[in-house]
């Protein structure tokens, strides 16, 4: 304001007769649920399994940035503990997901070198294809140890923490292959079909325990697991060709399904399917 107006309130300011106003609530409001959102995030410990993997690394990434402080777990301890090394609040540990002494056994560090774990992300998975009748008995129990067996140790040991506390979410990372079968992939359908079904039975027995367990179905997502395709154009292109979204995944869009389920926005998710595969299942 220029003028005799101008000038006379300057002076007042300059006299310390204007106090300045703090802002209306209305306009502090979003802040302030945003640091609440924050503190609460940091206040949380999530462990992810398959930490190493492409889409468990992401996983890591977008927890760590989302504020929880993060227990990096993967077989190849070395890896764990170079994807916790990148971000400012985690730690590596390697484990078996398959040896359930191993699970106890990490579960224990955890909780005393973290705290009690409010969020559990079963991301361990293993992939292989083949006949049913060219498929050997130590291939389909390394598939279904992994990828079924795994979740059910994990969640074994970290849902009693969690029912103590009152509170707590899990998230299992399944497949589209859990809802539909698939060409020469019959113990991997079988395995992810499995976790899903698991998913929606541990929903109705914790959720009155204030546990929220869902699950996410990838699609095909530019991983190592999608080598056996995403290096051959052609074929590429004619999968790309049978999707809405034409085209691959990224690890990070499916951190970004866990990230949601883990939420405020999904707390009335209890047992659910979320399919993130481009609409490859639509």
């Amino acid at each position: 304001m220029s003028g005799p107006a101008g000038d006379a309130l300057a002076a007042d300011a300059a006299a310390g007769a204007i106090t300045p106003q703090p802002a209306p609530e209305s306009l502090l409001a979003p802040v302030a649920e945003l640091i609440a959102v924050t503190e609460a995030a940091r206040a949380r410990v999530a462990v992810v399994t398959g930490a190493a993997g492409g889409i468990g690394a992401a996983i890591c990434r977008r927890l760590s940035a989302d504020g929880f402080t993060v227990a990096c777990l993967d077989l190849r301890e070395d890896a764990a503990a170079s994807v916790a090394s990148d971000l400012p609040t985690a730690r590596g540990y390697g484990v078996d997901v398959r040896d359930a002494a191993a699970v106890q056994a990490v579960a224990g560090r955890v909780r005393d070198d973290l705290g009690v774990p409010w969020l559990l992300v079963n991301a361990a998975g293993v992939f292989s294809i083949q006949r049913i009748t060219d498929l050997d008995e130590a291939e389909w129990d390394r598939i279904l140890d992994t990828n079924l067996k795994g979740p059910f140790l994990t969640c074994r040991e970290f849902l009693p923490g969690m029912v103590a506390a009152g509170q707590g979410a899990i998230v299992n990372i399944a497949s589209t292959a859990g809802v539909r079968g698939g060409r020469l992939r019959a113990a991997y359908c079988a395995s992810k079909g499995g976790l899903v079904l698991l998913t929606r039975s541990l929903a109705v027995d914790h959720g009155p325990d204030g546990i929220r367990v869902n699950c996410l179905c990838p699609g095909l997502i530019d991983t190592e697991m999608a080598d056996w395709i995403r290096h051959d154009e052609p074929a590429l292109a004619r999968f790309a060709a049978t999707v809405p979204a034409r085209r691959m995944g990224t690890p990070e869009e499916i951190a970004d399904g866990v990230a949601f389920l883990a939420s405020a926005g999904g707390s009335y998710l209890h047992g659910a399917v979320l399919m993130v595969d481009g609409g490859g299942t639509a």
